[in-house]
């Protein structure tokens, strides 16, 4: 079984940032400030053994960190 990856988000609802995983609709968390999204999705995949996917706000993958 594969370890689903942990991604930055812009969320339009809020105009801030949200966590989500992949093939999941729930986000995970959600934050004003993308350095603050960033950093908890961090420690999130430090702790999981993921990869983290960090978006622009235009929705292209800006950076991708493992953690695996």
């Amino acid at each position: 079984m594969s370890k689903l990856s942990n991604h930055v988000v812009p969320s339009a609802e809020k105009n801030g940032w949200t966590i989500k995983k992949a093939g999941r609709t729930n986000t995970t968390s959600s934050f004003e400030r993308k350095k603050d999204a960033i950093k908890y999705a961090r420690e999130l995949s430090k702790s999981e053994k993921t990869e983290l996917y960090i978006h622009k706000r235009n929705g292209i993958v800006q950076t991708k960190y493992s953690y695996i």
